[in-house]
């Protein structure tokens, strides 16, 4: 049984995100403000990054760009010098553990925080950003599967969620919740790189390496809230000042 979650779970997600479009596109039930554009919406954008990653996620463990089914660990290998070596480290129980955690729990339960919380609600799109650079990145050698959807669908739904939640002006999250986020994506973008170099040296185990990706979402969520417990204004929309 686990075997088969770790080789199609991103069709599973896949299927979340179908259901989760349908809701998000014809309801309300995944929006709070009803008096702005649900495109304007932090709690309806908060669920479009969950439903963003699931389709990304399905290009680089479904079915790729090129036809290609469960392709992103053997580009993983193949980067790091394993090409079609069986016993390259980097196998589908550390890719699984990388993206269950961040995407199905860490993104679903910012989601669910987004109401009341908006500033960690929306860390999903620095963790769409960072994501979507390390895959452009490699765009002038080959096509590596999650470019398309980091081209498509990453970039603009990140950029458009930066303009129109953060700022100055009244409704939006003040710049230091923006900084934070950056930070939060950054950290764990950095701590998965730093298992995959070490899980291709042999400096690390899987078990371990898996352990320490599993609290990824920890740094990802913490870091936001720590900030905003520390600095209660960025945790709050800006508000007209008074006359």
């Amino acid at each position: 049984m686990w075997e088969w979650f770790e080789r199609y779970w991103s069709s599973v997600g896949l299927g979340m995100a179908l259901v989760l479009i349908v809701l998000l596109l014809s309801t309300d039930v995944l929006r709070h403000r009803t008096d702005v554009p649900r495109w304007r919406d932090p709690v309806w954008l908060a669920w479009a990054t969950y439903v963003a990653y699931m389709l990304h996620n399905f290009e680089e463990y479904g079915i790729d760009a090129m036809g290609r089914a469960f392709h992103f660990p053997v580009t993983a290998c193949d980067a790091f010098g394993f090409g079609d070596d069986p016993s390259c480290p980097l196998t589908p129980a550390f890719f699984t553990s990388v993206n269950v955690p961040i995407v199905w729990f860490g993104m679903s339960l910012a989601a669910f925080l987004a109401r009341r919380m908006p500033a960690i609600g929306l860390v999903g799109a620095g963790v769409m950003f960072t994501n979507a650079l390390s895959h452009i990145s490699t765009l002038a050698n080959e096509y590596t599967p999650g470019t398309v959807t980091s081209i498509a669908i990453f970039l603009p739904l990140s950029m458009w969620i930066f303009v129109t939640q953060f700022g100055r002006s009244e409704g939006r999250l003040p710049y230091l919740s923006l900084v934070t986020i950056f930070v939060a994506s950054i950290l764990a973008q950095g701590v998965l790189l730093g298992l995959l170099s070490a899980l291709s040296s042999g400096s690390i185990s899987e078990s371990a390496a898996i352990a320490v990706q599993t609290l990824d979402p920890v740094v990802l969520l913490g870091l936001p809230w720590l900030v905003q417990r520390l600095f209660p204004a960025t945790a709050r929309p800006r508000v007209a000042a008074s006359a």
